[in-house]
Formats: C-alpha cells, sequence, structure tokens
C-alpha cells in the first residue's frame, strides 16, 4: 500500500498552487461573476500547458497522467479558478486523440457536460462540436469530429475523466473553505473564547474536514482502479462525484455558517465558495442521480468506458504478503469452524468459545503483530487489518481479542520485566483475557474524572471504587485499571494505570444487558490489595499509558469491519425474490440506496487504509484514527436506519437471516460511536489536530 505522491506528482500539484495562488486572486472570482468564466485566466493556464497536459504528445499534449490532472484540478478549485478545467483538461485529452485542433482551445474552452459554451457531444454515428446557440460546428472539411463506436467510447471515456477531475476541483474547493472558516474560527472571540472552542462550531467543520479527506481518498482509489482496470473502477468514479458533490456542499454551508452573519456580507469571501461549490456540484442536476448510476454498475451489468491512465504509483491493496494472511486464516476457519461452533457465533464476548481461542492463538491468528518474544509474529498492520476482514466474512467476534491486546499492550511497553513473564505468556496461548476499566457510572466518556482510589501501603496498593462497561470481565483474567493515586491533583494529573487479576479478593462483576444484545458488566473493587508489579508507568504517571492505549483503541478499523457485512446482509435481502418473482434489487430505486451504503462503506474503508497505512509508515497524526473511527461508525448507523427503512415493515419482524442481521446491526450501531470515545470526543481531536483549533471547554 502506498499513498505517497511521487516527486513529478508533487511538483505539480505545487506548480498549480504558484500558478493559481499568483494568478487567482479573489478579486479575479468576484471579476469573473455568476457566470464563473475568465478568459485572461483561461488563457493563462492554457499558454502553462495545464488544459493540454493531458493530450497526447503528438498532438501536442503532456500525455499527464490522470493522478496529476486531478492535483492540478484540486488547486484550482481552493482558489475558485473561474474557468471550465476539468472539462478543458478531459476535451483537450479527447480532441487530441481524434485528430482535432488543440490550438483551438487557445481563445476558447471546449467543454464536455453542462454549461454554456462550446461543447463535444456525441451525435448520431460520431462526434461533433456544438456551438453556443447548439448549433453543430461542421469542420473546414464539412466532416463531423469524428466517426464510428471508438470516437464514441472515447468520448464515454473523456465523460468519466470529467467526472473524477470536477470531483477532485470541488474537494479542493470545499477544503479551502473548511480551512478558512477554521482560522476565522480559531480567532474570532466570543464570550471571552475562540468561537472555535466552542463544540458547535468545531464539531461540524471536523465532520467536514472528515468527509473531505474521504473524498480526495476516493478520487485517488477511482484512479487508481481505472488505471489497473478493476471491475468496480466505473462505479468508484460515479461514487467520487456524488460524493465530492453531497460533501462539498455541506462543507461549504458549514464553512458560511462558521463566519456568522459576516459570511453573507458580498465583501466575504467565504460567499465566494458557497456560491461556486454549488454551482459546480449542480451544474449536472441533482447528485445523487449518480447513486444510480453506481448501482446499475455494481449490480445491473452497466458497462462503463474508463479513461486512459497509467499506474499512478499510489497504492490502496493490503499486498501480497496480507492476502496470503488472509488465503491462511480462511483455511483455519473453513477447517476449523464446526457447524456447533457456527451456532454459538455471536457478535459480542457471548460468541467466545475458550477451545476455539487457544486455537486461534496456536496458530497465529489471535495476535500476529505481537513482537516475536511474547508469541507474536510480527505481522504488518496490512496483515492485521486484512485479517480483521477474515474474522468477520465468518462472524467470529474479535471482541476479546481486540480488549485484550490493548492490555496486554500496555504490559508489553509499560510493565516491569517480572509482570511481563508473569501475564504475557497466558495471553499469547490464548489460555488469558484481559478486559478494560476506564469508564465510571459518574464520568462516562469522561474516564479521567475518575473516583476509583488507589491508596499505597508498604509494597501494596488497596483499591477502591467501581468502573462501568468492563466489557468481558465476566470471562477476563486481567483488567487495565485506570485509578486516582493522588487526589490533591488536577484532574489529568495524579491517575496510575495497574494490570489487575480479576481473581483478587475484593473484586465483583455484575452483568449490564444491552440494547445491542451484548453483556457488558459493572465491576466493584472493595479494599483489593495489589502489589505494586502489577503497576504500569510510574506512579502518577497514567496519561501517558492512557495516551498510548488511545492510540489503539481510536482507529476504525475494527468498527468498519461490520460494515461490509452489513452490505453484504443488505444484498443478499435485496437478491431474494418476492412473492411475484421479483427481486428488490430488479428495482432502480431500490439499487440507488443499496448504492449510498456501498459508497459509505467505500469512503469508510479508505479512511481506515490510510489510518493502517499511516500506521505502518510512520505518518499518522492524531487525526487520522479518529477520522476513520468517526466516519465508519458515523455512517454506519445512518447507514442500519436507511436499509431498516427500505425493508420495512418486513424488518421490524425479520423472518430471512439478512433481515435478522441488518435489524441486529441495527441496534448495535449507536453503541459503536459510543465505545472507543464517543463521536464527539473524535470531532473534538479533529477539529484539534487538523484544522487547530483551540480546545474546547
Amino acid at each position: 500500500m502506498n499513498l505517497d505522491l511521487t516527486d513529478q506528482q508533487r511538483l505539480v500539484r505545487d506548480a498549480a498552487e504558484r500558478f493559481f495562488a499568483a494568478e487567482c486572486p479573489a478579486d479575479v472570482v468576484r471579476a469573473a461573476g455568476r457566470d464563473g468564466f475568465s478568459a485572461d485566466l483561461w488563457t493563462k493556464a492554457v499558454a502553462a500547458g495545464f488544459v493540454a497536459m493531458r493530450a497526447p504528445e503528438a498532438a501536442g499534449g503532456a500525455d499527464a497522467d490522470l493522478l496529476e490532472a486531478a492535483l492540478l484540478c484540486e488547486q484550482a478549485g481552493r482558489r475558485l479558478a473561474p474557468i471550465p478545467l476539468a472539462d478543458g483538461v478531459a476535451a483537450a485529452r479527447l480532441l487530441g486523440e481524434v485528430g482535432g485542433d488543440l490550438a483551438s482551445l487557445n481563445k476558447e474552452p471546449l467543454l464536455l457536460g453542462a454549461g454554456a459554451g462550446r461543447r463535444i457531444v456525441a451525435a448520431v454515428g460520431g462526434l461533433a462540436i456544438v456551438g453556443p446557440d447548439s448549433t453543430f460546428e461542421p469542420l473546414a472539411s464539412g466532416e463531423p469530429l469524428a466517426s464510428g463506436p471508438a470516437a464514441l467510447d472515447r468520448h464515454a471515456a473523456a465523460l468519466a475523466e470529467r467526472d473524477l477531475l470536477s470531483a477532485a476541483w470541488l474537494v479542493g474547493a470545499a477544503q479551502e473553505a473548511v480551512a478558512m472558516a477554521a482560522a476565522y474560527a480559531a480567532q474570532r472571540r466570543q464570550f471571552g473564547k475562540p468561537i472555535g472552542a466552542f463544540q458547535a462550531v468545531a464539531h461540524p467543520l471536523a465532520n467536514a474536514a472528515t468527509d473531505l479527506d474521504a473524498g480526495r481518498l476516493l478520487v485517488w482509489r477511482a484512479i487508481w482502479a481505472t488505471a489497473a482496470r478493476r471491475g468496480d473502477a466505473g462505479a468508484s468514479i460515479a461514487m467520487a462525484r456524488w460524493w465530492a458533490a453531497t460533501a462539498a456542499r455541506r462543507a461549504a454551508r458549514t464553512a458560511l455558517r462558521s463566519f456568522g452573519g459576516y459570511g453573507l456580507s458580498l465583501e466575504s469571501d467565504i460567499q465566494l465558495y458557497f456560491t461556486a461549490i454549488n454551482r459546480a456540484a449542480l451544474i449536472d442536476g441533482d447528485p445523487d442521480a449518480a447513486l444510480a448510476t453506481v448501482g446499475d454498475r455494481l449490480w445491473a451489468g452497466a458497462a462503463t468506458v474508463l479513461p486512459e491512465a497509467r499506474d499512478p504509483g499510489i497504492d490502496f491493496g493490503f499486498g501480497a504478503a496480507a492476502e496470503r494472511f488472509a488465503s491462511e486464516a480462511r483455511r483455519f476457519f473453513d477447517a476449523e469452524l464446526t457447524d456447533e461452533l457456527r451456532a454459538t457465533a455471536h457478535h459480542s464476548t457471548d460468541g467466545h468459545d475458550p477451545a476455539f481461542h487457544r486455537k486461534l492463538a496456536a496458530a497465529g491468528l489471535a495476535y500476529p503483530d505481537w513482537p516475536r518474544r511474547w508469541g507474536g509474529a510480527e505481522r504488518s498492520p496490512y496483515e492485521v487489518s486484512a485479517l480483521a476482514r477474515v474474522f468477520e466474512e465468518y462472524r467470529w467476534t474479535r471482541v476479546p481479542i481486540g480488549i485484550t491486546n490493548m492490555g496486554a499492550r500496555m504490559v508489553m511497553q509499560f510493565g516491569s520485566s517480572a509482570l511481563q513473564k508473569e501475564v504475557l505468556p497466558g495471553l499469547a496461548e490464548g489460555a488469558a483475557l484481559s478486559c478494560l476499566g476506564f469508564s465510571e457510572p459518574d464520568s462516562g466518556s469522561d474516564i479521567y474524572a475518575a473516583r476509583t482510589r488507589a491508596v499505597r501501603d508498604g509494597d501494596d496498593w488497596i483499591i477502591d471504587g467501581q468502573k462501568m462497561f468492563t466489557t468481558g470481565a465476566h470471562i477476563a483474567d486481567y483488567v487495565l485499571l485506570l485509578a486516582r493515586t493522588d487526589p490533591s491533583q488536577p484532574k489529568h494529573r495524579g491517575l496510575t494505570i495497574f494490570f489487575v487479576p480479576l481473581a483478587l479478593p475484593g473484586v465483583s462483576i455484575r452483568p449490564v444487558h444491552t440494547l445491542q444484545d451484548e453483556r457488558t458488566n459493572i465491576s466493584f473493587y472493595d479494599q483489593v490489595r495489589l502489589p505494586d508489579r502489577y503497576r504500569l508507568g510510574p506512579v502518577d504517571g497514567g496519561m501517558t499509558v492512557m495516551a498510548a492505549a488511545m492510540a489503539i483503541e481510536h482507529g476504525g478499523e475494527g468498527y468498519h469491519v461490520l460494515q461490509h457485512s452489513l452490505l453484504d446482509a443488505a444484498l443478499r435481502w435485496a437478491r431474494t425474490p418476492g412473492e411475484g418473482g421479483a427481486a428488490p434489487i430488479d428495482d432502480r430505486a431500490v439499487r440507488a440506496r443499496i448504492a449510498r451504503v456501498a459508497a459509505h462503506v467505500e469512503l469508510a474503508d479508505l479512511l481506515c487504509r490510510r489510518a493502517t497505512w499511516a500506521t505502518a509508515t510512520g505518518q499518522a497524526s492524531r487525526a487520522t484514527g479518529p477520522m476513520a473511527k468517526l466516519f465508519a461508525t458515523e455512517s454506519y448507523m445512518a447507514d442500519t436506519a436507511d436499509l431498516m427503512a427500505l425493508a420495512a415493515p418486513a424488518s421490524l419482524d425479520p423472518a430471512t437471516p439478512a433481515l435478522v442481521e441488518i435489524e441486529e446491526k441495527h441496534r448495535q450501531a449507536i453503541g459503536q460511536t459510543i465505545y472507543g470515545g464517543t463521536s464527539e470526543i473524535h470531532r473534538t481531536i479533529i477539529a484539534e489536530q487538523a484544522l487547530g483549533l483551540p480546545r474546547s471547554g
């Protein structure tokens, strides 16, 4: 997997950034008016070689790769460049391919889609140029621009290219609008604070930043798929166009509102973004129409003619090693997952089978990325992500593995050598499990408001208190416990982390059953005497340990895998014929609804893959994991609700396995937005780390 641009791609991006910064200040956008065209800027863009960059070299172009053109259009979008660049680049390539005269572009653009101006259109038997008055413009020879099926295919490919480049333009424009709003919110003060410190301002901007990062990744993914001639490339192109238009319009509204009344003034620049983004997003009609195209291309056999694209260098695959590991895991499940085990499978800790868990550990499938000295195989993050998807394919719970992994990792990083030797072998072999003891009944997500006390008594600690949502405590051997060791210090200080054996006297566990059809627990600690060797990190140094633990918990991969099985269930339901013999998926409107789910799955997948790549390459920021988790869980919750409505009323009292699964996931989905830090916590992190907004509170 690789998301780094090549040197050449960076050169194109940086050159475009400098060009549009110099040649397209806000007054150029204003002067262009609502029509959004600057003849002077067009002439300069042609002279810079931008318009013909994708045209064949034989026709006078540069034959640049598709990703370079997308990077160019993104930078043009950032400055709201009032020229039809996406159309122009795609049309220039088409013109060069069919032997047209690129010199004709020097003075006047040539369009492919809607809009006032000269356009290349598909006519009977070939291609023609239509003038602004909708009359055909014959060439000097009196012949059409190009004839035959090949010409029509090239036109279809050019339209697909234009869709991708338009999506890149919209992402760039909307990201700049959000950046402007964030800068304003960091400076504008109200009630004695910067308005960016208020969640009502910061959180919508965090949503927009996340949506747009996902949008850029989807454009890149569509280009990668196009270059590889993947079967889903056409659907990815339509998804990218739909999502860019949808997310950019939403971001533009959010950005404008962040300025309050000032943003409505025609003197403000942000209103220019609102107008230009809406125009670019809606020029072809309702963006949601693209969802029907996605559905047709994925499930109705609609063909797509793809634009030419060379290998862009980026790669969204997990790699050959991950594929081999996933295949190895499938062979294990096929051999070991008996019908009896399948009958007991459950998404929660209720699905834990001790004997099968030990088999998973022995096969290297429980903790494959652990250091070899502690029983792991030091598998890469890509292999671990691929493995997680296999677990979900077979619907086998990873909850006990996930929470045990966090406790074990903290022991590896912060525990003494004696503690490591005591507890890690049993965890690695699958003979023991751990759970998490962070939240408390009165503190909820504010885990640092912990009241559970740990008081030093010689070489021991005496622990008193209670923890809420200690999922898995009833089957676990240890709990990773956050306790207050110095109540005189501020809330975020005076905390210490312990790895507490749950068999100690004074520990008791009571079940808490939830809407999601799962058991969690409330655990009580009454004068629990704990030897100091179970302490992790320094006394009162719990924040350092918690930061390391949260870096694990704030990723989205563990939540995102549920979206794949949701889409699978939706398609199983939709492909089942009804009483009249027709299946729901035969209805184009139903395909469009499920296509929205598929697009959300793709977008979440891309954010999760980016987080995995960033971890593997050491390029992770504090926002990459939270963005993945936020988008995955929020879209999952929305999609389960939408599928429930789509299949209603049968989904209310489901009688088929597919609808049973959708209904179960609908109840589970809300919890996913709470576990591992609520969506509000993740929005706060994104606002601060990705947008530079001040701390809330």
